[in-house]
């Protein structure tokens, strides 16, 4: 069994908590297990000459250029959402920035992906997503891994919530073998440069990963949900056993504090 990951940042978020990743991934992780980092533009030299098991790259997408030219300059896909209303017999506007629709800055989750499958080696099994506001926190192999990844019959696996709450895509297990893997991966990128992301409820890529899945799901194709005990929880990455490996610093405070806040663990 072979495994890449995979992750993306830019400058600032390297200085931010990808820098603190790269290093935590080079200390714990076996050397059989490979991390590919898309870098959004230009990334330090120190990135260069990195040990044999972390390769950085630039981020090279002719289909997210296309997406970001069509579509950047719009404020709405960037997440700004106005509304118009009458006061006082004036008519007025409220900007406020929303998450949930800033398609520009969650797009370079998919791309990253579709662009790193361009180049692993032809013998590697399985591919993870992660955040790059991941922490390592003790050594991991292979077989740390098998149970957080899509089963044979599986096409992925992912951090599933209880609704109303949208998956947490923090961490995603891809099963690169599955004959549908490239065609999911190639419907997500679709939904992007087509528009047609901007005719969902929601903008954000877990909203985009989720509505996916579920039209493979209605085509039986199977997926793997590993939530486990954390399914009803806001944070399920720490309540999965991923937490025994790994902390996910979800959200600008847990980024601030550098680790998920006590509350988030299920007893």
């Amino acid at each position: 069994m072979s495994i890449v990951f995979v992750s993306t940042m830019n400058l600032k978020l390297y200085n931010d908590y990808g820098k603190r990743f790269i290093k935590e991934f080079a200390e714990y992780a076996s050397e059989k297990i490979k991390l590919f980092i898309i870098f959004e533009g230009e990334y330090p030299e120190e990135l260069i000459n990195l040990q044999n098991n972390i390769v950085v790259t630039p981020l090279r997408s002719d289909k997210h250029s296309h997406f970001v030219n069509y579509f950047g300059k719009l404020y709405e896909a960037q997440g700004i959402k106005l509304k118009f209303f009458q006061e006082d017999g004036q008519n007025k506007v409220t900007i406020n920035p929303d998450y949930r629709f800033n398609a520009m800055r969650f797009s370079f989750k998919p791309f990253a992906i579709h662009q790193v499958l361009k180049f692993i080696p032809e013998n590697i099994d399985y591919l993870i997503w992660t955040d790059a506001d991941l922490r390592c926190l003790k050594e991991f192999n292979e077989n740390s891994l098998i149970k957080f990844l899509p089963n044979d019959d599986h096409l992925m696996s992912y951090l599933g919530r209880k609704k109303p709450w949208y998956s947490e895509c923090g961490f995603m297990g891809f099963n690169i073998k599955n004959p549908e893997f490239q065609n999911f991966i190639n419907r997500v990128i679709d939904i992007y440069t087509t528009g047609e992301i901007f005719s969902l409820e929601q903008w954000h890529d877990s909203w985009i990963w989720d509505v996916v899945r579920e039209e493979y799901e209605a085509k039986d194709i199977k997926f793997k949900n590993i939530s486990g005990k954390g399914f009803d929880q806001e944070h399920p990455f720490v309540n999965c056993g991923l937490e025994e490996f790994f902390d996910h610093l979800k959200g600008p405070e847990r980024k601030k504090g550098g680790k998920s806040f006590q509350s988030d663990y299920k007893k």
